[in-house]
């Protein structure tokens, strides 16, 4: 039997996970493996940033402008892989890919961006799922942040609705269960938001299969934000309790909620937690306690928030005594933005795709390479690099 190292090395090497979809392999290869060794099952926590480029972080990054110490901490704890490719430029697919383990252009409609209120979900209800193979073993599972891999809203007469647009979020029916989201596809536990929170005409949380606050105003966008990197909100409806800029930190709360629940409950019992953030997808809009902690403007502000988000659940697991048998990754579900991109390189001279060529949406290297970090205390040799010709 592969030890959890010679597997990793394996992967490394393997062109087939130079896709980010070798994520799924990893985890449900260690479980398998873990179990076959008679070894304890790990805990595994993945944190799936959204629009972070290869270049936004300090250790992938000499020239970065922006600190990210848990993430340097986090590599330097762990395995930091200089190879590894999203398996699409934009984030519908990508995610698709993370769960599933296909390649999103095998499927109908596979290449689809959902926006409001659009679905219906990419994923079959015959497909197996990384969460639904975690459950046969014994996992609890939990999706928390943005889903955006599709799901399906009725109206008030029970018709499904599967557009994007203002319109169709007026007509949801918000007493009815949503059908295609995380609960049936394999999660025991979902809050977060249909697409990209504050972007997606539906500002509004989702919890297990219902929104308990409904969206009840139009967002009003006078009241948000002036700068180049605040420019992508759509005229959605709001709801009461849903703040823009404190979006990723409610997302870290019931992450948090989440494994400390775990724990105190079912100990004996492994979790499965995909935390899937805001950050950094545009608008930048950094939480009120990270505004001016860079140099880098309100974007370096967010980066630096998620690199807070990483390192608070790091002290989660610690403060737990649960750090060793928790296998964590992280990685982004394509490169930086192109706006974003443009004004940071103008402004502050930190290029986030650097040392690619291309951004989010290209074929060039740029838009699909991405950070990834996988760490397991006493399992995996810290500092390790994986992929020796990039600097």
């Amino acid at each position: 039997m592969a030890t959890p190292e010679r597997f990793l090395e394996w992967n490394a090497r393997s062109r087939f996970t130079r896709n980010m979809t070798c994520v799924c392999a990893l985890v449900v290869a260690w479980n398998v493996a873990s179990i076959g060794c008679g070894m304890e099952r790990p805990n595994i926590i993945i944190v799936l940033a959204d629009d972070l480029g290869y270049g936004d972080i300090a250790c992938y990054n000499a020239e970065s402008k922006i600190a990210t110490p848990n993430l340097d901490r986090l590599a330097a704890q762990g395995m930091r892989f200089l190879d590894a490719h999203s398996p699409c430029t934009v984030c519908t697919p990508t995610r698709y890919g993370l769960m599933t383990g296909q390649m999103a252009f095998r499927v109908p409609r596979g290449g689809t961006v959902f926006t409001g209120a659009g679905g219906p979900s990419l994923i079959a209800t015959d497909r197996l799922t990384v969460p639904k193979m975690l459950k046969e073993k014994g996992y609890s599972t939990a999706c928390i942040g943005k889903w955006h891999v599709g799901l399906t809203f009725y109206d008030n007469i029970g018709r499904p609705i599967h557009d994007g647009g203002l319109e169709a979020v007026k007509r949801i029916d918000f007493s009815r269960p949503i059908q295609g989201g995380p609960l049936n596809c394999g999660f025991d536990r979902f809050f977060g938001t249909a697409c990209c929170p504050t972007t997606d005409w539906l500002y509004a949380y989702i919890d297990g299969d219902r929104i308990p606050s409904p969206p009840t105003q139009p967002l009003n966008r006078t009241l948000l934000p002036k700068h180049p990197y605040a420019e992508d909100n759509r005229p959605g409806l709001i709801a009461p309790d849903f703040d823009l800029e404190e979006v990723d930190l409610k997302f870290l709360e019931k992450s948090q909620q989440f494994i400390e629940n775990h724990v105190k409950t079912t100990p004996d019992k492994p979790f499965f937690l995909l935390h899937s953030t805001q950050a950094v997808h545009l608008p930048s809009f950094p939480a009120g306690q990270f505004k001016g902690m860079t140099h880098a403007g309100p974007h370096g502000d967010f980066i630096f928030e998620l690199d807070h988000i990483v390192g608070s659940l790091m002290k989660t697991l610690d403060e737990l005594n649960i750090a060793e048998e928790t296998l964590f990754v992280f990685t982004s579900d394509n490169g930086p933005e192109v706006t974003t991109v443009f004004h940071m390189r103008h402004d502050h001279h930190h290029d986030g795709a650097r040392p690619w060529r291309g951004v989010k949406r290209d074929n060039w290297e740029g838009g699909h390479r991405v950070p990834l970090i996988v760490r397991w205390p006493g399992k995996v040799t810290p500092a390790q690099r994986r992929n020796k010709s990039v600097p």
